[in-house]
């Protein structure tokens, strides 16, 4: 999506920003803070585009670090991660005593797998604030690979992660892996050993979209299980696969959720490398993964070429493999996208990728526990048990 007009003229620099006494007036700053008061109840109730006209009403009173970082946050609610870095480097470039913004910037840097740029802007940040505390938090998240914002690194007007909205999730869940939504939007993959033998499962995109899983089929060979969504999750479009496997040595993109035990919300991670060798075993087509993804867990992220075509399925435990496309095809059918006829893609930008990726990977939740599948701020009501108990292992 293209930037805003407020967004733009952040862009163009100081220059383009002539009206701070405009916007320095007793009335004018009340106004200012009714605007960005209702623009953050927007973005939390997942109103974007209510969201977005707070802000840039806002931004076009005065230059401030902390509104364009609400601007910032409005492109990553909606999935806009392209526009979202541009801005996040006119951030930390132009407000430079604002170290939130530089921290910002590292921190979708890693995400989109540009690591020793993101570890120069840190370090940048570092220098002239050491003992903040996100840039501590950042900095023990970039040591352990973990990027799940929690504490400091939830606190406005920089809070790195998504708000949440849709279903509710049950106090007790936690995020055990990765899943990758299909094509038709209405199911996901995701390994079985993400997954207790009883209890709840739910989904939850880049964007914080939420919806309920439940079990639909089981391939115990491939350690798969096939979800059936409690509603449609938006899908990136224009979904392609190779006309044949992609060869060891080929360039990829893998994704990956960071488990983390509280259910926090977060942003997928990506990174580069190339595709490995096959490896012996009754999988036929398995293979080493080749690109090295930050911590540990059972995996579950799509895996794509440079054309953004999706190659495979990351799974875990133990050393990084990669099941084949075609080995999900023909378990699963044609549910992952057109077949192309190009043998070789056209490369596609890294941020690109990302964003197309903000969709079709998913934050695997679950709970030993049955849990009532709600809107958010919903509760149950009435005699009846609307979450009867049933086995995550069974088949619909």
């Amino acid at each position: 999506m293209a930037l805003s007009v407020a967004a733009c003229a952040a862009l163009a620099g100081p220059a383009a920003h002539d009206h701070h006494e405009a916007g320095s007036t007793p009335q004018s700053l009340a106004e200012r803070q009714q605007l960005l008061a209702e623009a953050e109840r927007g973005l939390q109730a997942g109103d974007v585009e209510a969201a977005r006209q707070g802000f840039e009403q806002a931004a076009l009173q005065v230059h401030d670090a902390h509104i364009e970082l609400g601007l910032l946050r409005t492109h990553l609610q909606a999935g806009e991660y392209r526009p979202a870095l541009a801005f996040a480097a006119h951030t930390a470039g132009v407000h430079a005593d604002e170290v939130e913004g530089r921290v910002f910037y590292a921190w979708l840097l890693n995400l989109g797998g540009q690591v020793a740029v993101a570890e120069q802007t840190l370090q940048q940040a570092e220098a002239s604030a050491l003992d903040h505390p996100m840039v501590k938090a950042v900095r023990q998240r970039f040591r352990t690979g973990a990027l799940v914002a929690d504490g400091a690194l939830l606190s406005l007007p920089a809070r790195l992660a998504p708000f949440t909205t849709g279903v509710a999730v049950s106090p007790g869940a936690r995020a055990a892996g990765t899943a990758l939504l299909l094509a038709d939007g209405r199911h996901a993959l995701a390994p079985r050993a993400a997954l207790p033998p009883v209890g709840s499962i739910w989904v939850r995109n880049g964007l914080g979209r939420t919806v309920a899983a439940v079990v639909d089929q089981q391939d115990e060979s491939l350690g798969l299980v096939l979800l059936s969504l409690s509603q449609a999750l938006p899908v990136a479009g224009g979904e392609q696969v190779p006309p044949r496997d992609a060869f060891p040595g080929s360039p990829a993109f893998a994704l990956d959720y960071p488990t983390n035990p509280s259910g926090l919300p977060a942003w997928p991670v990506m990174r580069a490398g190339f595709l490995g060798t096959p490896v012996s075993g009754a999988v036929e087509g398995l293979r080493r993964l080749g690109v090295e993804l930050p911590g540990a867990g059972p995996r579950g992220g799509p895996v794509y070429d440079q054309g953004g075509r999706l190659v495979g399925l990351a799974m875990g435990q133990g050393a990084d493999q990669m099941l084949p496309v075609s080995t999900l095809r023909q378990r699963f059918g044609e549910r992952f996208g057109a077949q192309t006829v190009e043998p070789r893609p056209s490369p596609r930008a890294a941020d690109e990728l990302y964003e197309r990726a903000m969709k079709s990977s998913l934050q695997l939740l679950v709970s030993e526990t049955r849990a009532c599948h709600l809107p958010v701020g919903l509760t149950s009501t009435g005699g009846s048990n609307p979450c009867p108990t049933k086995p995550l292992n069974a088949s619909m």
